[in-house]
C-alpha cells in the first residue's frame, strides 16, 4: 500500500499524540541537552591546546603517557570553555599509570579528536571521568593493544573438567596460571543463548603449538554438557587472555559528576565492564557512540567485552543514548538500577540505612530526597517518605523522617530505594543495540532496532516505533517480568514470542 506525504504528517503528528499520552501517564520527560554538545566551534573555545605540544608523538609505539597527562594537567589551569585536542587520524600509545586518560576535578572541558585512537597496554582502564562538571569527550576510539580474550578448539576431554585446547594465539604465560577471581570464565562461541564455563587453572602442554590444558569449575550449571557440546558439535571455546581479561573492573568509569557528552566515540574492546556510569547529576549524554567492531568480517573474536556494556547506578542524572550501537557482550548491554538499602527502625520517624554489599555507608542519600520502603519477598510497599535530615556513620546512614513511618519488621528482607536516584527516566533513541537487558528504572526508548536474548524489568518501559528481534531459537518465548509496566506503541514485534 502507497502511503502519500500528507498521510505520513498524519499518521506521525497521531503517533507524538500517542506517545506524548502515554509518556504522561508514566511520567517520562523530554531531554535536551544542546548546551552539553561539542561540535565544530570548540576550536573557538576560550583557550585550545594541543597534546602534541607537550610532546606526544602519536606514532602508535612511543609511550605517550607522559605528554598527556602534562597537556591535562595544563587544561585543569586553563579557563572554562577550552580544549585539549588530539591530532586528528593519529594513534597515541599509553603503557603506564592507572587510567591511559584521567579527567578528575575539570569544569567546562573539551577533549577532542578526529579519528584518533588511544591504544593502552594492559592492566590499565582506558578513561576516568570524576567529580568534572559540564565536560565533553570527542572523536576518540579506545583499543587494547592485546585483546583480552582468544579464540581456542577443544582438542581433548580427560574428564572431570580437564580439557585440552589450542588457542589462535599464545596465551603468553609459563607454568600454570591460576584464575585470579572466583567466577572467571569462558564461553562457548553458540549464538543461541548464553554458555558460560568456569575456568581454575591454564597449564601450559606445548607453547610452540598453543596447546593448553584448562581445568573447568562448576560455577555454572551444566559444564560437563557444554564440554561436550564443543568437543563433538565443534564448537569454539572464547576464553580471557591471562593477566588481562576479566582483570580490569571498568574500561571506562564516569563517577560523580554533572552533565558529560561522549560523542563520536568507539570502544573497541573491554576486559571486563565496558562503563561504569555512577551517582552523576544533570545528565549523561552518549551520541553517536559504538562499542564494539564496525568490522563484522574480519573481527577475531565474536565478542567485545566480557560483562556489562553499561553498569549504570544510583544516578540522579537522566542518561541519554543516541544514534549508538552496541553489540558482542557477554552479559547485559544495559543494567540499570539503583542500590536498595537494608533497613533498621530505630524510632518512629528514625531509621538506619546500610548497604550490606559494601559494608560502607550510602552516602548519595540528600535532604528532601523520597525514600520507598518494602518488603522484598512479599513485594509490598511499606510506605514513602520524605528525608528532613541525614547523619552518616562508619558503616550505616541514619535518616529522620518528615512523618512517623509506623512499626517497620525487623527482617532482611525490608528494604529501601531513594527514589529520586531510582526514578530518575532516561532515554533511548535511534540506536541498534543486541544483548540481555536488565532495566530496573523507567525508559523512553524510540526508533531503535533492539536483538534480544533477554529483558528482566521491574519499572515503567516505553518502546515507540522499535523493532524488537529476538536472538533465540525459534520455539522458545522471551520472557519479560514485570511485563504491565511496559509499552509497546507502533512496534514492530513478533507477538507469539512473547511470554
Amino acid at each position: 500500500m502507497t502511503i502519500n506525504t500528507h498521510d505520513k504528517m498524519k499518521n506521525s503528528v497521531q503517533q507524538k499524540v500517542i506517545d506524548d499520552k502515554i509518556r504522561d501517564e508514566l511520567e517520562f520527560s523530554d531531554f535536551v541537552a544542546d548546551d552539553g554538545i561539542c561540535d565544530d566551534s570548540y576550536y573557538d573555545s576560550a583557550d585550545v591546546i594541543y597534546v602534541k605540544d607537550f610532546g606526544a608523538r602519536g606514532d602508535g609505539i612511543k609511550n605517550d603517557s607522559s605528554a598527556i597527562r602534562k597537556a591535562l594537567t595544563a587544561l585543569k589551569h586553563l579557563p572554562k570553555g577550552s580544549t585539549l585536542v588530539f591530532e586528528p587520524d593519529t594513534t597515541y600509545y599509553i603503557s603506564s599509570g592507572k587510567y591511559a586518560v584521567d579527567l578528575k576535578d575539570l569544569d567546562g572541558v573539551n577533549i577532542c579528536g578526529n579519528n584518533t585512537t588511544i591504544l593502552v597496554k594492559p592492566i590499565m582502564s582506558f578513561c576516568r571521568i570524576e567529580n568534572c562538571s559540564d565536560i565533553v569527550i570527542k572523536g576518540i576510539t579506545f583499543d587494547y593493544r592485546i585483546k583480552p580474550f582468544v579464540t581456542a578448539e577443544v582438542v581433548s576431554s580427560s574428564g572431570d573438567g580437564i580439557i585440552r585446547i589450542r588457542t589462535d594465539k599464545s596465551l603468553n604465560i609459563r607454568g600454570t596460571y591460576k584464575q585470579p577471581v572466583a567466577d572467571y570464565f569462558g564461553l562457548v562461541d553458540k549464538k543461541d543463548g548464553r554458555y558460560p564455563i568456569g575456568i581454575t587453572t591454564y597449564k601450559v602442554v606445548n607453547p610452540g603449538e598453543n596447546i593448553y590444558d584448562v581445568k573447568c569449575n562448576n560455577i555454572f550449571e551444566d559444564r560437563d554438557l557444554r564440554i561436550k557440546m564443543m568437543k563433538e558439535e565443534r564448537y569454539k571455546f572464547i576464553v580471557p587472555m591471562p593477566h588481562v581479561g576479566q582483570v580490569i573492573e571498568h574500561a571506562i568509569s564516569i563517577t560523580g559528576n554533572k552533565n558529560v557528552t561522549i560523542l563520536d566515540c568507539n570502544v573497541c574492546c573491554a576486559a571486563n565492564f565496558v562503563f561504569s556510569v555512577s551517582g552523576n547529576d544533570g545528565f549523561v549524554y552518549f551520541k553517536n557512540l559504538i562499542v564494539g567492531s564496525e568490522d563484522e568480517v574480519n573481527i577475531d573474536v565474536p565478542i567485545i567485552g566480557w560483562r556489562d556494556g553499561f553498569c549504570c547506578k544510583d544516578n540522579r542524572a537522566k542518561i541519554v543514548w543516541e544514534d549508538c550501537k552496541v553489540k558482542s557482550l557477554c552479559d547485559d548491554v544495559l543494567n540499570m538500577s539503583a542500590s536498595q538499602l537494608h533497613v533498621q527502625q530505630v524510632g518512629a520517624d528514625l531509621v538506619s540505612l546500610y548497604l550490606q554489599e559494601s559494608a560502607l555507608p550510602y552516602v548519595d542519600i540528600k535532604i528532601n530526597d523520597e525514600i520507598t520502603f518494602f518488603d522484598s519477598e512479599l513485594s509490598e510497599i511499606l510506605g514513602k517518605r520524605t528525608i528532613k535530615s541525614v547523619e552518616i556513620f562508619d558503616s550505616h546512614v541514619e535518616v529522620k523522617l518528615d512523618s512517623e513511618i509506623g512499626p517497620i519488621p525487623n527482617s532482611p528482607a525490608i528494604r529501601a530505594v531513594i527514589n529520586d536516584i531510582y526514578l530518575v527516566n532516561s532515554v533511548i533513541k535511534n540506536c541498534d543495540f543486541r544483548g540481555n537487558f536488565n532495566l530496573c528504572t523507567p525508559l523512553y526508548i524510540s526508533d531503535s532496532i533492539f536483538c534480544v536474548r533477554d529483558i528482566s524489568t521491574q519499572s515503567s518501559i516505553l518502546f515507540s516505533n522499535c523493532q524488537l528481534n529476538f536472538e533465540i531459537a525459534k520455539e522458545d518465548a522471551i520472557d519479560i517480568e514485570h511485563l504491565e509496566g511496559v509499552v509497546f506503541s507502533d512496534c514492530k514485534i513478533k507477538k507469539n514470542i512473547l511470554q
